[in-house]
């Protein structure tokens, strides 16, 4: 299956946390880093979701915020540090490419933000994803 979500990364599923209507579903990035990613229990059921299981965390590129300079402190709870590896600037959006150790992540954030924060190739930042924005495949 193709789809338009730029942003498809493997992870390997290290915890599910079932709740009454949702589950989180904790997982690794290969680089180390951790995701979260909240979905359905009729999802997590039917996927057949639980640790140990390889899967896909897909979002898209306009789900992602960039953040630079600093610490904050954000009720998202995916905050990936990385480091840009591209900036394509468009007349309205500009696309920020992250490298995350090794993971790439796309972002489409407006022209006036990336010129404000003043992103250029080389600088660290953060890439925040809420849990709720990411849908979970596996095959």
């Amino acid at each position: 299956m193709s789809i338009s979500a730029r942003n498809q990364l493997n992870v390997e599923i290290t915890e599910v946390k079932s709740g009454a209507v949702n589950s989180l579903i904790v997982a690794k990035m290969p680089g180390g880093e951790t995701l979260k990613a909240t979905v359905t229990i009729d999802s997590e059921k039917a996927l057949e979701l639980k640790a140990g299981k390889k899967a896909v965390f897909l979002f898209k590129a306009s789900s992602v915020i960039v953040a630079k300079n600093g610490e904050l402190k954000l009720s998202a709870t995916n905050q990936i540090k990385g480091v840009v590896s591209e900036v394509k600037d468009g007349a309205v959006n500009s696309e920020i490419i992250i490298d995350a150790k090794g993971d790439k992540i796309s972002a489409i954030i407006t022209k006036h933000s990336s010129e404000h924060m003043h992103l250029k190739v080389g600088d660290s930042v953060t890439a925040i994803i809420k849990a709720t924005q990411i849908i979970v495949g596996v095959k």
